[in-house]
């Protein structure tokens, strides 16, 4: 793969969320209210539309740039199995925050993603065990090992269940796409 069309994938996800943004700024509907509402029908459809949906401008900016980075990272090892991953922390992780979230709520972000790809990237290594996979899985860790101390920490108004999550269905999403 060329590193420019992996930069252009990741920069294309990017501009999505931003568009979805921009959009639901212009919309006379709230576009976040489709968000993942634990155990409610309804929240069903926040499982693939949550990625996408941002509080503010700054919960955007504060997820494009990791996501960005470890967009460009998982699909520069491989486009095919970064697709399969994605597929199952957004559908695993965002079932669990479903399931088990805190009930009256909506979680909305793409930081389950960023978490997810973490989970991904550090254990990718671990299971693929080749010398690509455990570079980059020490690499991520060095990066963004820190950012696990934040699924210690409650934070009210951010989706600890989706952080959470998100990791734990990128771990298994190493071992499935193994």
């Amino acid at each position: 793969m060329k590193i420019s069309q992996n930069l252009r994938l990741a920069f294309a996800a990017i501009a999505a969320l931003w568009l979805v943004y921009f959009l639901n700024l212009i919309l006379e509907i709230d576009l976040r209210v489709y968000g993942i509402m634990p155990r409610h029908i309804d929240g069903l459809w926040g499982i693939p539309a949550a990625p996408f949906l941002h509080g503010d401008i700054q919960h955007l900016t504060a997820n494009t740039g990791a996501l960005f980075i470890l967009l460009a990272v998982s699909l520069s090892y491989s486009r095919a199995q970064t697709l399969k991953a994605l597929l199952i922390i957004m559908l695993l992780g965002g079932t669990m925050v479903w399931l088990l979230g805190t009930g009256g709520s909506i979680h909305i972000g793409a930081s389950g993603i960023i978490f997810g790809l973490i989970g991904y990237l550090m254990c990718l290594g671990l299971f693929r065990r080749n010398w690509k996979a455990v570079m980059i899985s020490v690499a991520i860790t060095l990066l963004y090992g820190g950012a696990l101390y934040s699924l210690l920490v409650y934070i009210p108004g951010i989706s600890w269940s989706g952080h959470l999550f998100g990791f734990l269905s990128g771990v298994a999403a190493a071992w499935w796409v193994k």
